[in-house]
């Protein structure tokens, strides 16, 4: 089917058509990197700015390479994709970036910005709902039976568009209530008809939406997230990523150590120390006491 929404797509892994395994979908700034790609001032640097000056956030790369490896004692080689506000233009610079942080993936979809000021809709540069929530319908097109993993950050509108997203693919909300959020979000009228065409075209047996882990880069209370369900999971960046994903048991025990050696080697407060940070995790129920000892931190 054509594309109502102006995405650039690349999807370089081809699943079978009964694939029901797990999917993981992250953003990519401020969750796997500290850079800001998808703004008007982070687009100033780009033309002196390459691969190796991209910051990823301490501990993340151990955490999308234990993803991509998986629980178990061989290679799982699970579905990894990156769904970005960036245009394509920047998709070399992202892809070499990876690259260097020896981060495997199957495809990055990206916000086409040419194409949107091509149709004079210069809005869509800023908006992140209805393009996040467009993005996520197109790639689940060719994976409709997965189980998919959302990874995303408190700085834009990402729990939003992620819960409406799964809350549609998990049929549990109706069209109208559907609609009425995502004209509270100020997604545009043709944007929502594209949410709607494209969850019309999927299959009426599918996969669920499982988790949508949410990176707080700014020191969002995770109460705040409550109203939104347990689906939800606030974290505070990567050990404590693990620790929920160790829980989850889609990470092995070496990506959590070495996610939780990152945050110990930098300078943190004694808010953001390692010994906080589990605490924390422990009283938010991310990670059980009997899991924690499993990994001997």
């Amino acid at each position: 089917m054509s594309l109502c929404y102006p995405l650039s797509v690349d999807d370089q892994r081809t699943l079978p058509e009964d694939y029901d395994g797990p999917v993981f979908v992250w953003d990519i700034d401020k969750t796997y990197l500290a850079t800001g790609f998808s703004s008007i001032r982070g687009l100033t640097r780009i033309p002196v700015e390459f691969a190796v000056d991209k910051l990823a956030i301490p501990g993340m790369p151990e955490i999308l390479r234990g993803l991509r490896r998986g629980p178990g004692p061989g290679f799982a080689c699970a579905p990894l994709y990156f769904v970005s506000g960036s245009p394509p233009q920047l998709r070399k610079v992202i892809e070499h970036k990876m690259l260097l942080d020896a981060v495997e993936y199957d495809g990055i979809t990206c916000k086409d910005w040419v194409a949107a000021l091509k149709q004079f809709r210069p809005g869509r540069l800023r908006e992140q709902v209805g393009f996040k929530v467009c993005a996520l319908l197109e790639g689940r097109q060719r994976r409709p039976l997965a189980v998919e993993y959302l990874f995303g950050d408190d700085a834009e509108k990402d729990a939003v568009a992620f819960r409406i997203y799964a809350q549609l693919i998990n049929a549990e909300i109706s069209p109208g209530e559907a609609q009425a959020r995502m004209v509270a979000e100020g997604v545009a009228k043709d944007d929502r008809l594209c949410v709607f065409n494209l969850l019309g075209s999927l299959p009426g047996k599918r996969g669920k939406v499982k988790r949508i882990f949410i990176h707080l880069t700014r020191k969002t209370p995770p109460e705040r997230f409550e109203p939104l369900g347990e689906l939800v999971v606030p974290v505070k960046g990567a050990c404590q990523l693990g620790l929920a994903l160790f829980e989850q048991g889609l990470i092995d025990r070496q990506a959590v150590r070495e996610a939780c050696a990152a945050l110990a080697a930098g300078p943190a407060s004694a808010e953001e120390s390692l010994e906080a940070r589990v605490a924390d995790a422990l009283s938010r129920r991310l990670v059980s006491e009997g899991k924690l000892r499993e990994l001997e931190l």
